[in-house]
């Protein structure tokens, strides 16, 4: 019997369809006055599911993705110690149990430590796909908000008799 290679997309057909998603937008979203009506947070919210950091890219703050690339590889490496240790220790506690040997609680203790650092690596390494997810979102729902010199924020006292106050002018002085 032959092997049919084609039962799971190859990395080749992936490739492709996410070149295009990128490239083709959708119609709702096409306005040829305006460039920047094309960008999506719809789009950099797959991307950066995809990929993580591309959203970030996309968004065109690409100081980001080695903070997130940073982040994943730190919780990686934290789950990935962890997680050999703990298997060496239970290894060394089956040799134990085998010889009819009962480790200490101090042993345990440490074992169940073991486990609980592991398990936090990993809950980072979640944490910190689900935030870049949510980074790239919603750096691309303020991509075209306006931030110039007309928006200030003054707390100083307006006269001897006031303690403090917030002042907040939006708009041309």
């Amino acid at each position: 019997m032959s092997q049919n290679n084609y039962k799971y997309p190859n990395l080749k057909t992936i490739f492709i369809c996410l070149t295009l998603i990128w490239i083709i937008p959708s119609k709702g979203q096409m306005d040829s006055t305006n460039k920047e009506s094309l960008h999506s947070p719809h789009k950099a919210s797959i991307l950066s599911a995809v990929l993580p950091g591309a959203g970030q890219f996309y968004n065109r703050k690409y100081w980001k993705a080695p903070i997130i690339y940073a982040g994943f590889a730190g919780s990686g490496y934290a789950f990935y110690t962890n997680y050999v240790a703990l298997q060496e220790t239970n290894d060394r506690f089956r040799e134990m149990y085998a010889k009819g040997e009962v480790p200490n609680p101090q042993e345990i203790a440490d074992r169940d430590q073991l486990r609980v650092n592991r398990d936090i690596g990993g809950l980072f390494f979640v944490g910190i796909y689900i935030l870049q997810i949510i980074d790239a979102t919603v750096d691309a729902h303020f991509y075209k908000f306006d931030i110039n010199q007309s928006l200030s924020l003054s707390w100083l006292p307006k006269s001897p008799t006031e303690q403090v106050s917030l002042n907040i002018f939006l708009g041309k002085r």
